[in-house]
């Protein structure tokens, strides 16, 4: 099993790790199955609301990659993996204790999608409406990770990554001299068995990748971030998103709060993770 240390090393070194045997096998492929319906359904929820909009006139955006936000409210089948002392432990070294969950969605890249464009999550992202100004400090805010419900590689779209990208003071999305849309030399596939996690420095330059298979590549997208950190800016109903995203209709996430059902049925060890995501006029239920 890999320590913490080593995992905390490689990223403080190269900007990333890939831990192996987080999720067991067969709980990967349950994981997968359910997401693979959630979107399904989500998409054709989709399809209706675009008709509707085409109906209007309005410009239609190509798929490719979908997503769902506060994956926890829908399914919970990751839950039990997410405090996992390899990954939450990772998280703790860098930003000590008391450290949440800022977002867990679910992601699907399928066969054919377009490739993406270099850039680092969010506060980095600079397209996004909330961000960190650049040039940003040489500072870690968020560990980003990739849970792997599907084989990592070359061909599945493995995410791609620029190792050691992540002590740049900006990325390709703040218009740096580097070409956002282009192949870059030094870059990388993110490989892995289904179970495995991804484990990155949130400003390391990474990309969608194309999927040239002929099944989805699935995988879950958790952020970890220290509680010093303000997650109001990506949080709906806050004053900072409506400042920053709403009201100028700018690029960024609003992400609904928890349900406080949801956050009752988390595991006992995971609830601190999420319990800032609850509602502010909702007291945290007790089981």
């Amino acid at each position: 099993m890999m320590a913490v240390d080593e995992i905390v090393c490689r990223i403080k070194t190269d900007g990333f790790c890939v831990v192996p045997g987080v999720v067991p096998d067969d709980a990967a492929e349950r994981i997968r199955r359910r997401l693979l319906q959630l979107h399904e359904e989500e998409a054709e929820a989709n399809r209706r609301r675009e008709g509707q909009i085409r109906a209007g006139g309005h410009r239609v955006g190509a798929r490719g990659v979908t997503n769902t936000a506060m994956l926890i409210n829908a399914n919970q089948d990751v839950a039990p993996y997410l405090a996992d002392p390899r990954v939450l432990g990772t998280a703790e070294a860098f930003f000590g204790p008391f450290v949440r969950i800022a977002s867990a969605g679910s992601i699907v890249t399928h066969p054919g999608n377009a490739r993406g464009y270099w850039h680092a999550d969010w506060p980095y992202n600079q397209t996004n409406a909330s961000r960190i100004q650049v040039p940003y400090p040489d500072l870690m805010m968020v560990l980003s990770t990739l849970w792997m419900l599907t084989p990592f590689n070359q061909e599945t779209g493995g995410t791609l990554l620029v190792p050691r990208s992540h002590r740049s003071s900006n990325n390709p999305s703040g218009s740096n001299g580097v070409d956002p849309d282009a192949p870059h030399p030094d870059e990388i596939h993110a490989t892995g068995a289904p179970g495995s996690v991804l484990a990155y420095d949130a400003r390391l330059w990474h990309s969608v990748a194309p999927n040239r298979s002929d099944n989805p590549r699935v995988a879950i997208a958790a952020r970890y971030a220290p509680w010093w950190l303000n997650l109001n800016p990506e949080s709906a109903g806050t004053p900072e998103n409506a400042m920053m995203v709403v009201e100028r209709n700018g690029k960024g996430s609003s992400l609904p709060p928890i349900d406080p059902e949801a956050y009752a049925s988390l595991p006992a060890d995971v609830r601190p993770l999420f319990r800032h995501a609850l509602k502010s006029d909702t007291e945290p239920p007790v089981r």
